[in-house]
């Protein structure tokens, strides 16, 4: 192989010197050395519409050169659709985005390979983060390699009228394939992700979680019954979808609130309620709707989104949506939300909302967290404030055992659908993208 590149470059060498030096120095880039069999369409894409721009230190005549250079090099090596990405179109329109902003050509870079089709794309089951494990990387390369393939062959189109359903499904069939030991690299990628997500230094409270690796990998479907579970958040995007009055500070209108208590047996203090703020599984499960994105405030109005329809509709994606979005994003409130969730999946005897408290508060301390003030470890009270809507949420939801989360010394368990529902949001928190080390 290396023998058919020397060929090809002396070839060139004899035609266009300066061509031959700037191709071989661009495939030495593309390859690292390691031969023709390292290329593929998506890496001769990343190179001319991002490494040619924002490595090689040149003006854009310069690097149209380099790229129509690499062009005659790749047509010498027979290998004419790789050419005419470096001759083509796109490749000039991109180069030339990047003299108005990088960000602008970061952008049309960024167009240009999702446009191309081998740029695998994000799935249900999967979506791609930005920093990959070794695992994950192999797959991702694998599945472009893959979408290369169905594009030569003409089962994909680019362009063509349903081309990205296509695609998604052609991704989704290669990565659950199973190999010779019964395991997809879907379920790979998953299990990196799960293993780093245990061991991060920085969450060392996460350990606790460890026997449950295989569990939180292998994630649980929805409950039978999880039309009726999701019954509460459904109805209120059913008034949403006609639209809720708003108070002036936007809470839910008076009329809308005392429905709902009635609905579902909401306790309210004072009963009657006179606000959305007497209420507080109402209070939490508005909050939840708006970080779910399911509704929004327009004006004096509660409106439903075309998100939240879509959740209104399928109960499953719905329980999916929910799940996304129990444990915050970062700070000690995520480290205390996952905390709590754990222990209540792992500690095999009912505990008080104090009780939970307190244990979550002792784990977080040994994971290092302290009161800034003070310098020793998060009190009860504290953590309790932070767990006080996943408490409610799980109240609400039926998803414990006992009737009032505000009767402090009642001991509660998860029922089975509430063990469901906790190893779900676990399972997405753990397998979720990665965005940084």
């Amino acid at each position: 192989m290396q023998e058919t590149i020397a060929s090809a470059l002396a070839q060139l060498g004899r035609l266009d010197p300066r061509a031959a030096r700037q191709a071989e120095a661009a495939l030495t880039t593309l390859t690292g050395g390691d031969g023709l069999e390292s290329l593929s369409q998506r890496t001769v894409q990343e190179f001319c519409w991002y490494v040619l721009p924002v490595k090689f230190l040149s003006d854009l005549e310069e690097q149209l050169f380099t790229a129509h250079s690499l062009a005659r090099l790749f047509r010498m090596l027979d290998l004419p659709r790789y050419a005419e990405i470096c001759d083509g179109e796109t490749t000039r329109e991109v180069l030339e985005r990047y003299l108005d902003h990088h960000d602008e050509g970061v952008r049309a870079y960024e167009k240009a390979m999702r446009l191309s089709g081998v740029q695998p794309p994000d799935l249900q089951e999967l979506s791609w983060g930005t920093m990959l494990g070794a695992v994950e990387t192999d797959a991702f390369e694998a599945t472009a390699a893959a979408l290369e393939l169905t594009i030569a062959s003409g089962d994909l189109r680019p362009g063509a009228r349903g081309w990205r359903s296509t695609q998604a499904e052609l991704t989704r069939m290669f990565l659950t394939q199973p190999d010779m030991t019964g395991r997809s690299r879907l379920d790979k990628v998953r299990e990196e992700r799960v293993r780093s997500w245990l061991s991060s230094g920085a969450n060392a409270h996460r350990q606790q979680l460890t026997s449950m690796a295989g569990q939180l990998i292998q994630g649980t479907e929805p409950p039978y019954n999880v039309g009726e579970i999701l019954a509460p958040i459904r109805r209120i995007l059913d008034f949403a979808a006609d639209g809720i009055p708003l108070t002036q500070v936007g809470n839910i209108t008076p009329t809308i609130v005392r429905r709902l208590c009635s609905e579902f047996g909401w306790h309210a203090l004072p009963d009657p309620p006179r606000t959305e703020g007497d209420v507080a599984q109402l209070m939490t499960l508005h909050g939840l709707l708006r970080s779910m994105r399911a509704v929004r405030r327009t004006g004096r109005k509660l409106l439903i989104t075309r998100a939240g329809r879509q959740m209104r509709e399928f109960p499953t994606a719905l329980w999916r949506s929910v799940t996304e979005s129990v444990i915050p994003t970062g700070g000690f409130e995520q480290a205390a939300v996952e905390t709590g969730l754990a222990l209540l999946l792992t500690r095999p005897r009912a505990m008080t909302s104090d009780d939970l408290a307190q244990a979550a508060g002792e784990i977080l301390a040994e994971a290092g967290w302290q009161d800034r003030r003070t310098g020793s470890g998060p009190d009860r009270r504290q953590v309790s404030a932070v767990l006080v809507d996943l408490n409610w949420l799980l109240e609400t939801l039926k998803l414990v055992t006992g009737s009032r989360l505000v009767t402090l010394d009642q001991p509660r368990q998860l029922t089975t659908a509430g063990r469901a529902f906790v190893l779900a949001t676990l399972h997405t928190a753990a397998t979720a993208p990665r965005t940084s080390l």
